[in-house]
Order: C-alpha cells, then sequence, then structure tokens
C-alpha cells in the first residue's frame, strides 16, 4: 500500500491531506521569496545604471560605455538619462551621426535637457555643421539662460563659423543697440575663442546671463539671424 495505512494516514499520522496543504504553503512561499528576489535585484540593476555608467565614464572607457548605453536604452527606450549615455559614449568614440541621433531621442523625451541640446551642439560642431550646432546652444541658453558652459560654446562656434572678420561685422550691429553687449559678445567671441582664458569668458557671461528674455531674443536676431 506504500507510505498510507488504510485508514488515510502515514505511518507517523499525519494526514495525507495536511501534508498537501503544508506542500502547497511552503511551496507558495518559496515563490514568494524567490518574487521578491528577483524584485530586489530589479530595483538595484535600476539604479546602479546611472552609477555604473558615470563609473565608466571616470575610467574613459567609452567602448564599454557604448555597450552599456546601448543595453540601458533597450531595456529603458523612455528613459532620456540612458539616450544622453549613449550620445556621450558615441560623441567620445567620434560616432557623431549616432551621438546626434541618441540626443535627439533624449530630447524627444525630455525637451527641456539642456545638457542634452549643448552636447547635441558640440556633436553637430565635431562633425562641421556649424549653423546646427549654434541652433542647439541657443536653444539651450533659451531654456537656461545661466548655462555657462553653452555661452562658451556658442561663442566659440560662431568664431569658428564666421572668423574674425564674421564677427566684427555682427558687432558692428550690436553695438548700435547696446555696446556694453557687444564688448560682452566681443570678448566672448574672440577674446576667450583665442585666448581660452576663463576670467575673459566669466566677465563677457556675467553681462550675458543678465539680459531677460526679449533683450536676449534681439541679441541671437542682430548675431544670427543671417546664420
Amino acid at each position: 500500500m506504500g507510505f498510507v495505512s488504510r485508514n488515510g494516514l502515514h505511518p507517523d499520522g499525519v494526514s495525507v491531506k495536511l501534508v498537501s496543504i503544508l506542500l502547497l504553503c511552503l511551496t507558495q512561499l518559496a515563490f514568494i521569496a524567490e518574487a521578491a528576489d528577483r524584485h530586489a535585484s530589479l530595483q538595484s540593476e535600476a539604479t546602479d545604471w546611472l552609477g555604473h555608467a558615470s563609473a565608466l565614464e571616470k575610467q574613459r572607457d567609452w567602448p564599454s560605455l557604448l555597450a552599456w548605453g546601448q543595453h540601458w536604452t533597450r531595456v529603458e527606450p523612455g528613459n532620456a538619462t540612458a539616450w544622453f549615455v549613449l550620445g556621450r559614449a558615441n560623441s567620445e568614440m567620434k560616432r557623431y551621426p549616432e551621438a546626434i541621433k541618441a540626443y535627439r531621442q533624449d530630447l524627444d523625451i525630455d525637451p527641456d535637457d539642456v545638457h542634452a541640446l549643448n552636447n547635441l551642439g558640440n556633436a553637430y560642431r565635431d562633425s562641421k555643421q556649424f549653423r546646427a550646432a549654434i541652433a542647439a546652444y541657443r536653444e539651450a541658453l533659451l531654456r537656461n539662460p545661466d548655462f555657462i558652459l553653452a555661452w562658451q560654446n556658442l561663442g566659440l562656434t560662431f568664431y569658428t563659423l564666421n572668423g574674425v572678420a564674421g564677427v566684427t561685422r555682427a558687432l558692428q550691429q550690436l553695438n548700435a543697440s547696446d555696446p556694453a553687449l557687444a564688448e560682452a559678445w566681443r570678448n566672448l567671441a574672440i577674446d576667450y575663442s583665442l585666448s581660452r582664458d576663463q576670467r575673459v569668458a566669466q566677465r563677457a557671461i556675467g553681462v550675458l546671463r543678465g539680459l531677460d528674455a526679449e533683450q536676449r531674443r534681439q541679441m541671437f536676431e542682430i548675431l544670427f539671424g543671417k546664420v
């Protein structure tokens, strides 16, 4: 008769039904524990995405950062930061079309990501698309006029595209409406571009950051209306 006696009891006196219930409970508890462990693992993995990316960036391990960004964007395609990381890795590896695509995907998710706009401008600039670069920097500054790095990149790119003669012509037009603003822009677009002296840039940006939205719009129109 096997392990069950005629009266339905195990030799130790425990009913078959009770054993079945106990086994079912143990199975359910094991399943719950496994699910909890999996959930904790997923949470740990999710919070580690950016930390691992930051570590790879500090190591300047761009191929690994590229692979990490590709993996992250597949797992979380709606995460703007994942696309930013992918754009960063592609830029550092001089894969500019791929970087531009990644940063644009970031901006589709988060249009106010000024860091993505600045880096998009860098990718355009480094691929010699200077007008597109200027447009990206301008957009970043329209959203955040205190973004110093975007001001610096805008001045450098404007100088690269137009040269001293082109900058001088634009400054003559700007000087007619605001000599102090023209001087600040000359410091940023010419002096800083040639010397890379951060003190020069800081003085210029101090003036430019004080503009209100309308003043900024007018300045951009004078400087970039024909760019």
